[in-house]
């Protein structure tokens, strides 16, 4: 069962549970890159926000429910997109957005890893 995020938003919800704004960044980031995938993040967001709040906000929580081919084109596109603006050194600010959504999408990817048969799982 996926953690609520507490009304303050002072803890850390499940790798799972992304935000709106999360979302919509990845969305927009890996659009050039897979617009296929873009849309299938796009799609997460017309789902029911997790808990009480339906204010379209970019604080709403939503369940992430893809697989992990889409996880792993997701952070394949994000880091294309990091290091273009890497190379164009124009706006720093986008590598440091990249980053935060890599670690967020890699922390899915690592959770998917841990909830599998101790056989299926990749050794390390």
């Amino acid at each position: 069962m996926p953690q609520n995020p507490p009304p303050n938003n002072t803890a850390k919800p499940a790798a799972d549970v992304f935000n709106r704004g999360s979302l919509q960044l990845t969305a927009d980031l890996i659009r050039k890159h897979n617009p296929q995938l873009a849309m299938t993040v796009r799609n997460i967001l017309a789902g029911t926000p997790i808990g009480e709040n339906n204010t379209r906000s970019a604080a709403d929580y939503f369940k992430v429910g893809v697989d992990s081919f889409q996880v792993r084109a997701i952070v394949e596109a994000l880091a294309k997109q990091r290091h273009a603006a890497q190379l164009a050194n124009e706006n720093p600010g986008l590598v440091v957005v990249t980053n935060t959504l890599i670690a967020d999408w890699t922390a899915l990817a690592n959770k998917m890893i841990a909830e599998l048969p101790e056989s299926q799982r990749p050794n390390e």
